[in-house]
C-alpha cells in the first residue's frame, strides 16, 4: 500500500517527511492552521481545569476531591445541553452561510467571549460566584444528587468557560479543521498529509504546555488576562490562514480538484435535525459514533481518577498548574513521536490495523495506571521503591493521559476522519458534525453521567474505583468489537467511491 503516496522520495524522506517541494504551498499552511486551533484549544483545556480546581467555591463539609465532582456535574448537566444546541447552529449556519463564512462566524465568536472572560469576568470572578456560606445554605434543602448542579451554577463564571472551552475542542479541531481538510484533501495527499497535520499541529500543544507551567504561577488577573489577548491574537491569525488558503492556494489547480474531494452531484440542503437523525438511521455514522463515544468514556473515567489523585497530591494550585502544564508538553512531545510512526502506519497498513492501535493502548496502559491506583487505594501507607504509591499512581496516570490523547490525536482522529471520506457530501457534512459534537459529548456525559450517580450514593471519586475499572475496561472492548464491524463497510464505501470517480473522469 501507499506506492503512489511515496513514489519519488527516497527511503528517508519517504519516513518522516513524504512531502514534495511545491505541495508546501498547501501543506504548510494547513499545518499551521491546526498548530494554532491546537493551541488554543490546550490553553483553554488547562485552564478550565485549573480554574474549577482552584477557583470556584464550595459548601462546608465537601470533600477532598469535590473540584473532580463539578469537572464530572460541568460535561453531563452543562457542556451536553451546550452540545446539541451548537451541532443545531452549526447546521443552520452551514445550511444558510455555507463552510466558509460559518468558519469565520464560529472562530469570531470564540474569540469574542474569551475577551469577555479575561478583561470583565475574571477580573470580578469574587463579586460575580456565590461565596461559600451561601452556597452551603443552599444545598441543605436540595437533594444530594443536585449538589454539584447547583454549585457549579453558583460559580457560573468558571462554569461557562469550562463549557466554551470543550465546545471549541470538539468543534474547532473535529468539526471546522477537519471537515475543511477533508472537504479540500485530494485522495493522493491523504495518506501523506493527514498524519503530517498532526505532527506540526501538536508542536503548538507543546508551546500551549509551556506557556501554562511559566505564565500560570499564579492565576493572577493579569497573567489570565495576557493569555486571553494571546487566545484572540491567535484566533485572528487562525481566521487569516483560513483566508490565505481560500484565496492563494484552493484556487491553484494543484492543490485543489473539486473532482478528487467531493462528489460532482450536489445534493439539496438538509434540515436542521437530519444530521443529528443521521446517528440513528445510518449504520456506518452510528458505529463510527461508538467509536468516538468509547474514546469518550474511556478517557472521562481515568482522567477523572487522575484529577482527583492529583488534588490529592498537590493541594497548592501553583504546583497543579504546573502538573498540568507538564500533561500537555508530554502530550504533544509523545504525539510528535507517534505522529512519525503512525504516518507510516497509515500509509502501510489497512485502516483497522491503524484504527485498533488507540483502544489497544487504553487496555494496556490503563491497567497499569488502574493497577497503581487500587494498590494505592487498598495498602495502607503503600509505597514504591521509596516512594509514595500516591505519586507514582499521579505520575503514571499523567503520563499515561498524555499517551492516550497523543495516540488520539495522531492515529484515533486520522482514522476516525479518514471513515468519513468515502460518504457524499452531504452525509459527510450535517453526519461529521453530529457524530463529533453529540457522540464525543455522549461520550463524556455519560461517563459523567454514570459518575454523577455514584456520587449521589457516596461522595468522593476514590469510593468507586473498583467500579471505574470495569466500566473503563468494558468500554474499550465494545470499542475494539465496533472498528472490527466498521472496518469491512469503510474498505466497500472507499472501493466503490474510488470506482465511481474513474467512470466520471
Amino acid at each position: 500500500m501507499g506506492e503512489t503516496q511515496t513514489k519519488g522520495f527516497g527511503k528517508l524522506q519517504s519516513f518522516l517527511f513524504p512531502i514534495h517541494k511545491y505541495e508546501l504551498k498547501k501543506f504548510l499552511p494547513m499545518s499551521f492552521l491546526m498548530f494554532f486551533i491546537l493551541f488554543i484549544y490546550t490553553l483553554v483545556r488547562d485552564l478550565k481545569d485549573i480554574f474549577v480546581q482552584y477557583h470556584t467555591n464550595l459548601w462546608a463539609g465537601a470533600p477532598k476531591d469535590a473540584s473532580a465532582q463539578l469537572i464530572s456535574a460541568l460535561k453531563v448537566w452543562y457542556v451536553m445541553p451546550v452540545a446539541f444546541l451548537t451541532v443545531m447552529i452549526f447546521t443552520k449556519l452551514v445550511n444558510k452561510f455555507g463552510s466558509n463564512k460559518t468558519f469565520y462566524i464560529i472562530v469570531a465568536a470564540f474569540m469574542v467571549f474569551y475577551g469577555i472572560f479575561g478583561f470583565l469576568l475574571y477580573p470580578n470572578l469574587k463579586a460575580l460566584e456565590m461565596p461559600a456560606d451561601n452556597i452551603t445554605g443552599m444545598l441543605k434543602g436540595a437533594p444530594a444528587f443536585f449538589h454539584t448542579f447547583l454549585v457549579c451554577a453558583a460559580n457560573w463564571p468558571v462554569s461557562i468557560f469550562y463549557v466554551f472551552s470543550e465546545i471549541w475542542g470538539t468543534l474547532a479541531v473535529s468539526s471546522l479543521f477537519w471537515q475543511f481538510a477533508n472537504a479540500t484533501t485530494m485522495k493522493d495527499e491523504i495518506k501523506r498529509f493527514f498524519g503530517l497535520f498532526s505532527l506540526v499541529g501538536n508542536i503548538g500543544v507543546v508551546i500551549a504546555g509551556l506557556t501554562i507551567k511559566n505564565l500560570l504561577k499564579d492565576a493572577s488577573v493579569n497573567n489570565v488576562r495576557f493569555l486571553m489577548v494571546a487566545v484572540v491574537v491567535i484566533g485572528a491569525i487562525i481566521l487569516s490562514i483560513y483566508k490565505y488558503i481560500n484565496e492563494k492556494v484552493l484556487t491553484d489547480k494543484r492543490f485543489y480538484d473539486p473532482s478528487q474531494v467531493k462528489e460532482k452531484k450536489k445534493k439539496g440542503k438538509v434540515g436542521i435535525m437530519e444530521g443529528i437523525r443521521f446517528l440513528f438511521t445510518n449504520k456506518y455514522l452510528l458505529l463510527i459514533c461508538a467509536l468516538v463515544v468509547g474514546y469518550g468514556i474511556a478517557v472521562n473515567f481515568s482522567e477523572v481518577t487522575m484529577k482527583a489523585q492529583m488534588k490529592l497530591a498537590f493541594p497548592d494550585g501553583k504546583q497543579y498548574s504546573d502538573m498540568q502544564g507538564n500533561i500537555s508538553v508530554f502530550t504533544g512531545i509523545f504525539t510528535i513521536f507517534v505522529t512519525l510512526f503512525g504516518a507510516n502506519i497509515l500509509r502501510r497498513c489497512k485502516w483497522r490495523t491503524t484504527a485498533l492501535a488507540t483502544p489497544v493502548i487504553f487496555i494496556i496502559f490503563g491497567s497499569i495506571f488502574f493497577g497503581l491506583t487500587l494498590y494505592n487505594k487498598y495498602v495502607t501507607g503503600a509505597t514504591i521503591f521509596g516512594s509514595s504509591a500516591l505519586m507514582w499512581a499521579v505520575w503514571f496516570g499523567i503520563i499515561q493521559n498524555a499517551l492516550v490523547k497523543s495516540v488520539k490525536y495522531s492515529l484515533f482522529d486520522t482514522t476516525k476522519n479518514m471513515a468519513y471520506l468515502p460518504l457524499d457530501a452531504d452525509t459527510k457534512t450535517k453526519g461529521q458534525a453530529a457524530v463529533e459534537v453529540i457522540g464525543g459529548r455522549a461520550g463524556k456525559a455519560g461517563a459523567a453521567l454514570i459518575q454523577q450517580i455514584m456520587f449521589g450514593f457516596l461522595p468522593g471519586v476514590m469510593n468507586h474505583v473498583v467500579t471505574i475499572v470495569g466500566i473503563y475496561i468494558g468500554t474499550v472492548l465494545v470499542w475494539i468489537s465496533s472498528v472490527c464491524s466498521l472496518s469491512p463497510k469503510y474498505e466497500k464505501a472507499k472501493k466503490e467511491k474510488e470506482e465511481a470517480l474513474a467512470a466520471q473522469n
